[in-house]
This record gives structure tokens, sequence and C-alpha cells, in this order.
């Protein structure tokens, strides 16, 4: 019931939203930096809670900064660190019962290669690498990843100013870590399309790279629902909220690797 509300308000606001958009004339040109080919300089204050199976939860506070280094007119490098903390009950096989605990999760760092190609399409690749440092099993995976990750973006100024459309694909594997842990071998993919409103609104499309095929699980699916609504103030900062929740799934939850039955993130990023 409750994420059926949440999901017609928030279609309510995408439909009002884009017949202003049609009436409001053109959006002044926004990053709203949800594209990976255009990283901007910033610091992130991220609330994000989970709703897990059998009704444990996760809450998670993130610390992120980006910083992009320009190379010339067409290249540039995209840097970026996350660093979580975790509130969690969470079962795992040490913690059966799933008490509360709070603590560090998995430290994660990005290094990114940039092309731009032309004044429409621009592309980025490079590595991620988690650090297993989280505190307890609760709030990390407990193994070292390598993730490698991949994007194209084409920019749609016949739609508005800002706006684009692209395909962010990662896969993550893991290469060290705990034996008693489980592997990790997962396709992540994220086909985003980013609106850009009058009034610095925007609207996303698969913000994050949720949807999932788990090769540990014999290919098990993972398709939700996630879409992003936001603000900006141009140069400055960007508030947004984020929700998702399963549209499709073949097995359990609880044998997917970072799925969930309700998400919601709520973000505020400071430009520098």
């Amino acid at each position: 019931m409750l994420k059926r509300t949440l999901v017609l308000a928030f279609l309510s606001f995408v439909f009002s939203a884009s017949s202003f958009a049609a009436e409001g004339g053109e959006s002044r040109e926004l990053n709203t930096g949800q594209d990976i080919t255009r990283p901007l300089a910033r610091v992130d204050v991220r609330y994000q809670y989970q709703l897990l199976e059998k009704q444990s939860s996760k809450d998670t506070f993130t610390f992120r900064t980006d910083r992009p280094f320009l190379i010339n007119e067409n290249w540039k490098i995209g840097t970026r660190i996350d660093l979580p903390c975790v509130l969690s009950n969470k079962k795992t096989a040490q913690e059966p019962d799933g008490p509360y605990k709070f603590g560090l999760g998995d430290v994660l760092t990005q290094v990114l290669l940039i092309r731009k190609f032309d004044d429409l399409w621009a592309a980025a690749a490079g590595p991620q690498f988690v650090f297993p440092t989280a505190a307890t099993d609760q709030m990390g995976a407990g193994k070292y990843q390598l993730v490698p990750t991949a994007g194209v973006r084409r920019t749609l100024p016949e739609v508005s100013e800002g706006s684009f459309a692209g395909l962010l694909m990662r896969y993550a594997v893991d290469y060290a870590g705990s034996p008693k842990r489980d592997s990790i071998s997962t396709l992540e993919m994220a086909p985003t399309v980013n609106w850009v409103l009058p009034r610095q609104w925007f609207i996303t499309t698969y913000p994050s790279t949720d949807i999932q095929i788990n090769f540990q699980e014999k290919g098990a699916v993972f398709l939700p629902f996630d879409m992003m609504v936001g603000k900006t103030i141009p140069n400055r900062a960007v508030f947004s909220v984020e929700i998702g929740f399963p549209m499709y799934h073949s097995g359990e939850l609880s044998q997917f690797y970072t799925t969930y039955e309700f998400k919601m993130e709520a973000r505020i990023g400071i430009f520098y």
C-alpha cells in the first residue's frame, strides 16, 4: 500500500512537471550530476533506506566526493570516493537474529577516462574498486571487488538544454577477501534518461545501476522501477529524491547481492 501511494504521487508529479515543461519555454542548460561523462567537482551527503527480505532493513549514510581532471578539450578523468556508514539488522550466517548494528561500510573508489566525441556524444570507461572495510557482515560484502564500468551518453537538445539519454553498465566481481563470504559476479545496468525542466527541476530514470543479472545465482534477474526527481541551484548545489522497488525478479530476493524490496534515497550535493 505504501509503495503504491508513493508511486502514484511520484507519477503525478512527473506528468504535471512534463506538462509544465511543455508550456514553460526553453530550460536553462543544467548539469544535474547524473551524467558520468560530465563529472562535477562536488561533495555529496546521501541517506538511503532499503527494506530487505524478511522485514530487515538497511540505512546507509554516504559521504561522496567527485573530482574531474581536464586533460584537453575532448578528454578528461573523473574520480570518485564513497565513504558509507551503515545501520542494519540484516540477517547473516554470523548474525541469524539480525540485531541492529552501526558501523563503517565498504569504501568505494572510481577512476573513469572520459571522451567527448562531439556536442551530442560522449563515453566513459574505467574501474571501480570496493574494499572490505565494513565493520560487520551486515554492513558489507566482505570481498575485494573490481567493477569495470562503461557508459555512453547522447545529449537531447531537442527535448531541453541539459537533457540526455545514456546507458551505464558495470560488472562486479570479487578477487580476494573472506573465503566464508559469497563470491560476487553481477552485471549491473542503468538505461538513463534525464529530463531537464524549467526552474532547474529534473527527472531521471534509472539513476542507479539497479538492473542486475547475478551469475552466482544461475543468471537470476532483478528488474526494478527506479526514478529520481530533483532540483539544482546552478553551479552551487543539487537536491534529489530517488525511489525504487522490484517489478520482476527470478528466485528469492535473499539470494541477490545488493537488492531490495523497497528503496528511497535523498541527496544533497554541493558543487565547488
